[in-house]
């Protein structure tokens, strides 16, 4: 049985205190988390960062250094891959080459002895779900990559594991069939309520995917939060910087809600920081307003653009503004606003940041 947490939900994964040391390097630094029953959760970080460790010692193919794993309540800690309740997908595939999609799909109801019918039952039911059923006498070698993925998506769901482990799971593939996977694995996370955990680097991944995202660096765990949370506030300059796009700005503090880069004073919420304390400001492109000739407010700049980018529905302006000296900005702007206002390089625009966009961190160079 799953527990009850603090806040009312079940509790179907529980990690505590787990570091893993190999030799010198230490993968995983002291990590704490629980998963809710039901629950879609991504390890995000880039390469390096510990994350398919942690999937790994979750799985039981590799051992914690320290700390416990209980799953619905249960030490599984140093219990072997096959006495653990998970179905896991691997970047590979990892499909059968010699078995058809049936069998591949089927491989792990034989190994339990389960009746030809039942078996027959649940294979059949499973392809229609993703939609295979025409290519369940065909060989790995037959099918797309996003097909072979599908098939080792239900190969480990045709044993209704309690937990499913997805490692890095599309991105072996194209854009295209990568997001309409994306959607296909969530929709069918949500039907059959099976907790899961996918490792990824990918931010957009995580953001369209999961209920909570699990920012990872160097084997710490920096932020847990749903993807608005990590998104709009940040934990860290690590964090903002790795989860979307942010601009970066070193600032002082010269007073209550007042900083000041170079030769400009901005207006923000300065957190409690004391007078003279130095920070990064941080702003998100999206964020900057790019302003009519007639207009001004609060935080107003004048600037000129450097580079345009045409990134689909909007247009990314690259900044330089005098006051800020070498500092540039970035500032994405609709498709429909770029053309109203005439946007090309060497223009020069007024801008704002608006005070309630700017966050502070501490600096920690």
């Amino acid at each position: 049985m799953a527990e009850k947490n603090g806040g009312g939900a079940e509790t179907f994964l529980r990690i505590e205190h787990v570091s893993k040391i190999f030799g010198d390097f230490r993968a995983l630094n002291d990590i704490s988390f629980d998963i809710h029953d039901g629950e879609f959760v991504c390890f995000l970080g880039p390469s390096g960062c510990g994350k398919t460790t942690l999937l790994r010692c979750i799985a039981g193919l590799e051992f914690q250094t320290q700390g416990s794993i209980h799953q619905c309540g249960v030490d599984i800690s140093w219990l072997p891959p096959s006495k653990r309740d998970f179905g896991i997908v691997f970047q590979s595939y990892a499909l059968f080459p010699n078995l058809t999609v049936t069998d591949n799909v089927a491989y792990g109801l034989i190994n339990k002895k389960l009746a030809k019918s039942h078996i027959e039952e649940r294979v059949a039911g499973l392809l229609s779900l993703v939609d295979l059923t025409l290519h369940a006498h065909k060989y790995p070698s037959q099918l797309s990559g996003g097909e072979q993925q599908r098939v080792a998506l239900v190969r480990a769901l045709a044993i209704s594991p309690g937990l499913l482990l997805l490692d890095e799971p599309l991105s072996a593939l194209d854009a295209k069939v990568r997001a309409h996977l994306r959607r296909e694995i969530r929709e069918l996370q949500k039907s059959l309520g099976v907790t899961t955990v996918m490792v990824t680097h990918d931010q957009e991944e995580a953001q369209t995917m999961a209920d909570r995202i699990f920012v990872m660096s160097h084997g710490r765990l920096e932020q847990t939060g749903t993807p608005n949370q990590i998104y709009d506030a940040p934990a860290s300059p690590f964090v903002a910087d790795f989860i979307g796009v942010m601009n970066f700005i070193p600032v002082t503090v010269t007073g209550k809600s007042r900083v000041r880069c170079e030769r400009l004073s901005l207006d923000c919420e300065t957190d409690g920081f004391a007078v003279g304390t130095r920070l990064n400001g941080a702003i998100r492109p999206e964020d900057i307003v790019v302003l009519n000739d007639s207009e001004g407010g609060v935080n107003a700049i004048d600037a000129v653009i450097q580079e345009v980018e045409f990134l689909g529905s909007y247009v990314r302006l690259y900044l330089r503004c005098a006051e800020i000296g070498d500092h540039e900005l970035r500032a994405d702007v609709p498709k429909s606003a770029a053309r109203r206002l005439a946007i090309e390089p060497d223009r020069r625009v007024r801008i704002r940041i608006p005070p309630e966009s700017i966050r502070l961190y501490r600096d920690e160079s």
